[in-house]
């Protein structure tokens, strides 16, 4: 069983959950840290306001599911999401299809998403890319983001990974513009501590692209640092 303290799924896209495949074992994660900025669908959700994070994650053969919290430094925002998937590997190759409901408290409003998603390890140059398509049943449309990304073990102390991603609007930001909506450049550190706690944290600047300026959904899409720190424990 593993339990991690920190927002840091750096390698694979900017999703709250890990679709974890345990090989007929049980396997869990608690994640728990702080984001200078909430990131989400290269925009700047609330307006340069930090985000503190946690989430529970399990995984078994080939389940998987969660629960993910989110709440701003002035508390004027809560997010909680529930998340269930179904996933499947063959050797290098990894597809899943889930479903996420998203409650929000303080407006009294909530949404279902449905993810799908496939992914391939071991490419050319070591790197690993990933397609993730998510509808909203309350937008009636889609988001899709595209990420490439490559991992370093610099010791058996110091991992780092690099990855870039781009996301396309379909509908899914309701009241913005559709196609090409931003590029991103990721990168996240791990370094082990003792045996079982690990300090994470990532780093990302995002660029909008063709924002108008006109469309209240593209009011918060920029160009933007954000990064976030937290700390992982395993056992």
């Amino acid at each position: 069983m593993t339990l991690s303290f920190g927002f840091a799924h750096d390698a694979e896209t900017t999703q709250p959950f890990e679709k974890i495949h345990a090989h007929k074992s049980f396997e869990a994660h608690i994640h728990g840290g702080l984001e200078s900025r909430y990131f989400s669908e290269g925009r700047d959700a609330l307006d340069g306001k930090s985000l503190w994070v946690g989430s529970f994650e399990f995984g078994y053969d080939h389940f998987s599911g969660g629960v993910w919290y989110g709440r701003s430094s002035n508390h004027s925002y809560d997010e909680l999401q529930y998340s269930l998937a179904l996933t499947q590997e063959v050797e290098n190759l990894q597809v899943y299809f889930g479903y996420t409901h998203l409650v929000f408290s303080i407006d009294d409003e909530s949404d279902d998403e449905w993810l799908a998603g496939i992914g391939y390890a071991e490419l050319p140059f070591n790197l690993d890319s990933s397609l993730d398509a998510c509808y909203s049943m309350d937008a009636a449309g889609i988001f899709i983001e595209w990420s490439n990304s490559r991992k370093f073990n610099l010791s058996e102390e110091l991992g780092f990974s690099l990855s870039g991603i781009l996301g396309w609007n379909d509908g899914y930001i309701s009241d913005g513009h559709d196609g090409l909506n931003y590029g991103s450049l990721r990168m996240g550190t791990e370094k082990t501590i003792s045996k079982n706690v690990s300090l994470v944290g990532h780093g990302a600047y995002s660029w909008a692209i063709d924002k108008d300026e006109n469309l209240l959904g593209d009011q918060q899409l920029g160009d933007f640092f954000h990064l976030g720190l937290g700390l992982e424990w395993d056992f």
